[in-house]
């Protein structure tokens, strides 16, 4: 997998997003789902065909015959390649399928991706997925890197789907690093990560498993550069022939316990992990030997905020100043609320003056940024110093977003029908702005009319534009373009963008550039010496200075307005990029010569134009085809608070583009069975399922309901109620966005249920509870489901969630189930920072009508001081008020890592009534030597706790002080009862 910022694989496929919403008698026994979840909305209907090549099959749904020959030529030229390096040939045709752009991407129902990703290689059906909002030679890059993990899912699993047997896989390192050192390409910003790691005495290191960990922070995941850094290693110290050696030494592992011993490093280099480590350690360090006397930011800068980790923002992405200088405003990363914000910084004394975008919101789902500098500035500020422009993500697409400087209230935001919005530059005297992206497969320069919102492309040309800012009296707009494999920078006349003059040439990258306050000179990065500096040219006189020598890169100079020496920058440094100012003197360099500026012929759409396109391997892809077993079947246990335990499992199968799924899932609880058999069809927006299902559940009915002298002769699990459910259901769904749906639902399904153990009953006597549900149930449902939640690896910190329904009988004849069933359920979180919150839910629930259904909850973290499940009513709702806070990161024990250890004091309140009974709760208790049955209108709890995760489970222990209400008029009568109790149970929060 492929992606510029961080690695995040997560294997999507919708298991039961709308598995229960039929069937709201079973609303309180799903307290093994954690939330509703957010959407994935299909906005786009992709009308899918292929092509066959001898390799691949290439889907598509965009007839483009350009990006065709492209794919054909880069695609086989990338097998002949690598089948010739790794000496081996696939068995099977790779199918590969293309995305036009990434928010294309971004909807397909085979992964679930994020901002970032390029593409991702599976290894279950070895399908690869990319997007084209690449130049041609980083398309070729990606696709050598995704290929190489398909010859390797083969060379180690053999056919598509063996990786399903393999209990454990290789080291990422293994795999991505190959991948990347295959491309035989290291790109500036991977090169200095790897150099700033060495310089800093940063070099991650081997685990015990041979996985490569990091203890510092770094820009992506340590697999791809180190791991690229390692097969360089592994062939320049032990030969051409051994990075094969230590593949057939991977394949000839058991799956089981790959990397429980060293032998693989025995056996491919005859030394250990350790001695391994040592020597590549040392490799790294000659190889960066000429940079050890350069210089390091804090030799000849002031460092600004944001800093880490004395404060939470970390990675200064990029800066805007203020029109006065004495402000910056930074996209920065919140390391303690895990989200980007955008802070303004005193470049006088570096002070965190204002957080402008702090806690939550969904006024967009997220900023915009690009972590590679060379696509420019990810804000802008207006030339009157009112407005912050920068891009977010909202629905399909994007959105500029205008702040209010100071405020930091967002004025408005204006949609953006593009991809990859980058470098917003405002124009100095016009309501109008610049920007870079992607449209029908091409980066150019686009202006928008800030008052009408009119967007033209400025460029509309085959060339690869980024970086785009206006000359401060706006009459010239400087920018970079990719010429071949370097980046350029090139100015033009702000109303003939054609007419293209060529600042920089030879074996360098140019970015950054920007225009000085009295708009005579150019500020720019550059790599002429490798590390990333800065410099200058003079449009007048063409002279050249650099300011800095340093070890790895200075990014984004900004002369600073009336201070004729001093810039602010950002500069990488021990993992993170950081704010500085300096008053550097520079060096004069080679003098530029401007030239106009003539595209240099790209030998990858040369090849590609040679190729001829053969209508007889066009395809067109329909139905549902062929089905695959697309993932290992997850097991999920949980223990409740009345020490029942429930285990489930499950089995899919989808089609290749994973339109079409057959779900079917079985679960246990205690000794009842349930089965779970779905078709779900998610290739549009408005998504279905057919479901046909088997349940088998139970409750506790409190004792008081059918006989209450059976008090002293019975155990409340003596009143094990069992209720048995089989029918089939049409569900459908309509995502309105990310956050918010509507659900339906047609069901059909009969009614069982009765004591567990109704012969005890009977000898007893069976009382007056008779409030059990028999008979045939046809239903519809209507529901609206919400849910912000921001969640951490403990649960939800921020946001809201709820669900709101409504179900209505449909009863053909007069002996079929009748009734109107309400259901509610409300959520809130407060975030207090340092993830710490206060957790809010409100669950409320009616069923009136001929045969009202009972619900029953309890237990767990519903209501703590009851037994679970033990609390009935047709009627009712129950309260939650927690107070959540971290004790312990993490604590290495004897039976091996604890956490997130965390904290919570919390009080619960709840009412019940069934049909036919007051809305009270009952106890006996002794008054005056006789026993009194005493009732209540509302029971609670309240207490403290804290939670262990271990092995990924939530374990919870609780103290629990009863509470008793006798009046809910007289919320001051609200006393506790009893002695503090232990509560233990698995599972989640809510």
């Amino acid at each position: 997998m492929k992606k510029m910022f961080s690695q995040s694989v997560i294997f999507y496929l919708a298991l039961g997003l709308l598995m229960l919403s039929s069937i709201p008698s079973l609303f309180s026994q799903i307290a093994f789902t954690r939330f509703y979840g957010k959407n994935k909305v299909q906005y786009s209907h992709f009308r899918w065909n292929y092509l066959t090549t001898d390799h691949f099959k290439i889907y598509f749904y965009s007839r483009n015959d350009d990006t065709l020959k492209l794919l054909i030529s880069i695609t086989e030229s990338a097998y002949k390649k690598l089948s010739q390096l790794l000496k081996h040939e696939l068995k099977e045709k790779v199918p590969l399928i293309f995305y036009e752009t990434y928010t294309d991407f971004e909807q397909t129902n085979l992964f679930q991706v994020s901002e970032g990703v390029l593409g991702v290689a599976e290894p279950v059906l070895h399908r690869i997925a990319i997007h084209g909002d690449l130049p041609p030679d980083e398309l070729q890059t990606l696709i050598e890197h995704e290929l190489s993990h398909i010859f390797q899912f083969d060379f180690l699993w053999g056919k598509q789907e063996g990786s399903l047997y393999a209990l454990r896989e290789p080291p990422l390192w293994t795999m991505e690093g190959l991948s990347e050192f295959i491309t035989g390409k290291w790109s500036s910003w991977s090169k200095m990560i790897v150099r700033d790691a060495v310089l800093n005495d940063r070099v991650p290191e081997f685990s015990e498993s041979g996985e490569l960990v990091s203890r510092y922070p770094l820009p992506r995941e340590p697999a791809y550069d180190f791991g690229h850094a390692l097969y360089e290693f592994i062939q320049e110290k032990f030969g051409p022939n051994a990075i094969n050696e230590f593949w057939r030494a991977l394949k000839n592992f058991p799956r089981v316990s790959l990397f429980t011993r060293s032998d693989p490093w025995k056996r491919s280099f005859g030394i250990t992990l350790k001695e391994f480590s040592q020597a590549f350690r040392r490799y790294l360090r000659e190889k960066h030997r000429k940079f050890y006397l350069r210089e390091n930011p804090a030799d000849y800068s002031q460092p600004l905020g944001p800093e880490f980790p004395s404060n939470p923002y970390y990675f200064a992405f990029s800066a805007a100043l203020s029109p006065s200088g004495e402000l910056a405003a930074v996209l920065t990363y919140n390391a303690r609320n895990y989200d980007l914000n955008i802070v303004l910084v005193s470049i006088k004394d570096g002070r965190i003056v204002k957080n402008l975008t702090p806690g939550y919101t969904t006024r967009y789902q997220s900023i915009k940024f690009q972590i590679d500098p060379s696509y420019g500035q990810n804000l802008s500020w207006s030339k009157d110093g009112k407005t912050i422009a920068f891009f977010v993500r909202k629905g399909q697409k994007y959105a500029l977003a205008l702040m209010d400087a100071f405020s930091g209230k967002i004025l408005r935001q204006i949609k953006i029908p593009l991809d990859e919005p980058a470098s917003p530059s405002f124009h100095p005297t016009e309501e109008a702005l610049i920007f870079t992206a992607f449209k029908a497969g091409r980066r150019d320069i686009f202006r928008i009319d800030l008052k009408s919102g009119e967007l033209r492309n400025l460029t509309d040309d085959k060339v690869y534009e980024k970086s785009a800012e206006y000359s401060p009296d706006g009459k010239t707009i400087v920018y970079t373009i990719k010429d071949g494999e370097y980046d350029r920078i090139v100015i033009s006349p702000a109303l003939n963008l054609q007419e293209k003059t060529k600042l920089t040439s030879g074996l360098e990258n140019a970015i950054c550039p920007h225009f000085s306050p009295d708009g005579q000179r150019i500020f720019y990065s550059g790599d002429g010496l490798e590390a990333f500096n800065i410099y200058s040219i003079d449009l007048k006189t063409g002279e050249r200075r650099r300011y800095t020598d340093v070890q790895t890169g200075n990014f984004f100079p900004s002369p600073v307005p009336g201070k004729d020496r001093l810039l602010v920058f950002c500069s990488f440094n021990k993992g993170s990029f950081q704010l500085f100012k300096a008053e550097p003197e520079g060096v004069p360099e080679t003098p530029v010569t401007p030239e106009p500026f003539e595209p240099a012929t790209n030998s990858l759409l040369s090849q590609a134009e040679k190729i001829q396109l053969d209508p007889n391997k066009f395809s067109s892809y329909q139905g549902i085809g062929k089905l695959y077993l697309t993932y290992r079947p997850p097991i999920q246990a949980i223990l409740t608070s009345d020490g029942s335990f429930y285990g489930s499992s499950a089995m899919a199968f989808s089609d290749l583009l994973a339109d079409h799924n057959f779900i079917f899932t079985f679960s246990q609880f205690r000794e009842f069975r349930s089965y779970y058999f779905s078709y779900l069809n998610q290739k549009r927006r408005f998504q279905y399922m057919l479901t046909a299902f088997q349940y088998n559940l139970f409750y506790y009915p409190p004792l008081y309901y059918y006989d209450p002298m059976l008090y002293e002769y019975l155990t409340y699990r003596d009143a094990l109620a069992v209720r048995s459910l089989s029918g089939l259901s049409f569900d459908a769904y309509y995502p309105f966005s990310l956050y918010y749906r509507a659900e339906f639902s047609l069901s059909f399904s009969r009614y069982s249920e009765d004591f567990f153990n109704p012969a005890l009953l009977a000898f007893y006597g069976r009382g007056s509870y008779g409030y059990f549900t028999n008979g045939n149930y046809l239903s519809a449902s209507l529901a609206l489901v919400g849910e912000t939640t921001f969640f951490k690896e403990f649960g939800p910190l921020d946001g809201h969630t709820f669900r709101l329904a409504i179900t209505q009988s449909i009863p053909l004849t007069s002996s079929y189930i009748s009734n109107t069933t309400v259901t509610a359920d409300v959520r809130k979180y407060f975030y207090l920072g340092a993830d710490s919150l206060i957790a809010l839910r409100w669950e409320g629930f009616l069923s009136r009508g001929k045969t009202p259904f009972a619900f029953y909850w309890g237990g767990n973290n519903q209501v703590r001081s009851a037994n679970f499940y033990n609390i009935i009513g047709n009627e009712g709702w129950y309260f939650n008020a927690e107070l959540r806070f971290p004790l312990i990161n993490y604590a290495s024990t004897i039976i091996g890592t604890l956490g997130p250890v965390r904290g919570v004091v919390f009080f619960d309140l709840t009412r019940a009534r069934v049909k036919g009974y007051p809305a009270l709760f009952y106890e006996y208790i002794i008054d005056e030597n006789q026993l009194r049955l005493q009732s209540y209108e509302a029971i609670g709890s309240l207490g403290y706790g804290f939670q262990v995760f271990f092995l990924g489970l939530p374990l919870h222990f609780d103290l629990v002080k009863p509470l008793v209400l006798e009046k809910m008029s007289e919320l001051t009568g609200l006393k506790s009862k009893g002695n503090l109790r232990l509560r233990f149970w698995i599972g989640y929060d809510f």
